[in-house]
């Protein structure tokens, strides 16, 4: 692994908590966590890891997560389709608006042909990636009608801590847009029920299947750091996870290490042991080095059990690479959240 050239963030030492208080304040003994995304929340398990970071490293805290997530997918199908806002309201939501999503959901499983709203959702937001086919929202649909019905046999009613919404490569500049406009939706949502919002930033097409020799697509993930301080400011987000941002930190002067598959351009088990990592910083303020955990266990294996690469599903973590992940996951939180800060006072963040 080639060493950083550069690195001007290592030099900030500011630590900007996005919220007044912690999550592990005093007495709390569990922690309720749901995670509304798509496969890049699914693929290595990453709520799981989540859980086991944090509760090594807040002993005495139980992590509780569930997962609500659609391949493909992004928070405006997540609002607009599968209905998902109910899981955020399953403390107070009753039967009759469960059965009334039901109901919606029901009749967009009866349509022949995509929304044309839907189709178009990628190029309104200036994105060449396109929505999943028919067959694939189908299938999303009967999951999410599975789901729904399933809340109306046993509602744990749970009440939640923290949301996570995950992006999908619709991050745009202008917040009533993409990302921004529907996260601003759950989050509306998430203030009513004391719920506070964390926004998962994803690298898609960032992540490197290769060795590089510097940064990829820098500009692109400008304007997704733009997009995530503009709306963590403005929805008072407790917390960012900037995957894009260490991904470019690590890139920066060349890296042999790799963020996806060759074969396959989901996280491979490397960016889910940051991304594990960058959630604990972002929650906490604190980093993992030092920290015992280090196994990942890629979720998605052919009939041999190996990854989309023909490796092991598990990968464990050791000596200077982890460590170093471990580093870099907290030092590109911490700039992070001087950008924010910086942003914030007027002060040049660059």
């Amino acid at each position: 692994m080639k060493k950083l050239i550069t690195l001007c963030v290592l030099a900030l030492t500011a630590v900007v908590v996005i919220a007044d208080d912690q999550p592990a304040e005093d007495g709390q003994a569990e922690m309720n966590i749901l995670f509304i995304g798509n496969s890049f929340t699914f693929w290595n398990d990453l709520p799981d890891l989540v859980k086991a970071v944090f509760e090594e490293g807040q002993p005495g805290l139980t992590v509780n997560t569930r997962r609500i997530v659609y391949g493909g997918q992004n928070l405006f199908t997540h609002w607009a389709y599968f209905q998902s806002q109910t899981f955020l309201e399953m403390d107070t939501v009753t039967d009759e608006t469960i059965k009334d999503r039901l109901a919606r959901i029901s009749a967009f499983n009866e349509i022949n042909e995509l929304p044309q709203e839907y189709v178009d959702y990628p190029e309104s937001l200036g994105k060449k990636t396109r929505m999943p086919p028919l067959d694939n929202f189908k299938r999303m649909l009967n999951w999410a009608t599975k789901q729904h019905e399933q809340l109306l046999k046993n509602n744990p009613r749970t009440k939640w801590d923290y949301v996570v919404l995950q992006s999908w490569d619709d991050e745009h500049v202008d917040l009533d847009k993409g990302y921004g406009k529907w996260a601003m939706q759950f989050a509306d949502v998430a203030e009513q029920h004391g719920t506070k919002v964390v926004l998962y930033i994803t690298a898609p097409f960032i992540q490197n299947a290769e060795p590089v020799d510097g940064p990829q697509r820098v500009k692109e993930v400008d304007i997704r750091n733009q997009v995530a301080r503009q709306l963590a400011d403005k929805i008072d987000a407790y917390a960012v996870v900037p995957v894009p941002m260490a991904i470019n930190m690590i890139q920066q002067g060349g890296t042999d290490l790799t963020f996806c598959f060759v074969n396959n351009f989901h996280p491979n088990q490397t960016t889910g042991f940051l991304t594990a990592n960058m959630f604990y910083a972002a929650f906490f303020k604190e980093s993992t080095e030092g920290f015992a955990f280090d196994t990942v266990v890629c979720n998605k294996v052919d009939d041999e059990g190996k990854d989309p690469d023909g490796g092991d599903a598990k990968v464990v973590f050791e000596g200077e690479t982890k460590a170093y992940l471990q580093k870099m996951a907290f030092e590109a939180v911490k700039a992070f959240d001087q950008s924010l800060a910086s942003e914030a006072t007027g002060e040049d963040h660059e």
